[in-house]
């Protein structure tokens, strides 16, 4: 039987003795491994978490003073940022003979923008349902990049 002591016959009647050690070493090394492996897990939903904010409520009055809205939409055929009236189309660039989305050319508007309003931190990026979740992510992370940390997600309307 596992984990039961050996037998040993006493010589009296056959009786079997009731002490019993159980091997407590396989429980503990289950446990470590579970353990560890809950510590790994939890450091990963912390890393792959993207912090972005929800496309609910109003938006408050004081920061839409000091702020323009701005959005980003994602499409098939590229960016199309859109603020304060005026819309900048970026269209996809040919790359390794694929379509790629241009983050440079992305990158450069977002600094620009940014350059000219020092206090702006919001940004709505649009992706439309074909988009590559990779490609949203991406694309979150250059605008987060450029210090616009109020990223929010919304769909397309």
């Amino acid at each position: 039987m596992a984990g039961a002591a050996p037998q040993e016959h006493t010589g009296k009647g056959g009786k079997k003795p009731l002490d019993a050690e159980l091997n407590l070493v396989p429980f503990i090394d289950l446990l470590s491994c579970c353990i560890s492996f809950l510590l790994i897990t939890a450091v990963w939903t912390q890393i792959a978490g993207l912090q972005v904010a929800s496309s609910g409520g109003p938006p408050d009055q004081q920061k839409q003073e000091t702020t323009i809205d701005v959005k980003l939409l994602l499409t098939e055929k590229g960016y199309s940022l859109t603020m304060a009236g005026a819309q900048i189309d970026i269209p996809k660039i040919n790359q390794n003979g694929a379509q790629a989305y241009d983050r440079k050319t992305l990158d450069e508007k977002l600094k620009t923008l940014k350059a000219s309003l020092p206090d702006q931190s919001a940004i709505t990026v649009q992706p439309e349902d074909a988009v590559a979740y990779s490609d949203l992510v991406e694309t979150v992370d250059t605008c987060m990049g450029e210090q616009l940390k109020n990223v929010t997600v919304a769909p397309m309307n």
